[in-house]
């Protein structure tokens, strides 16, 4: 869920909600996103991470 938040807070520059998801996916940097449900995966959570770095300027 917290994929879906970051992206959604990069599309509408919602800068304290990227602070938050930033935060919550920072342990999982390593993990595929969604992969635990068996049912779908958003891909590496360190390519989210990423597009929050670049939208928050760091």
């Amino acid at each position: 869920m917290w994929c879906l938040t970051a992206h959604a807070a990069i599309a509408v520059g919602d800068r304290p909600a990227m602070r938050r998801a930033q935060a919550a996916l920072g342990p999982a940097c390593h993990e595929q996103a969604g992969a635990g449900t068996g049912l779908f995966t958003l891909g590496p959570v360190s390519a989210f991470l990423d597009g929050l770095e670049h939208a928050l300027g760091r």
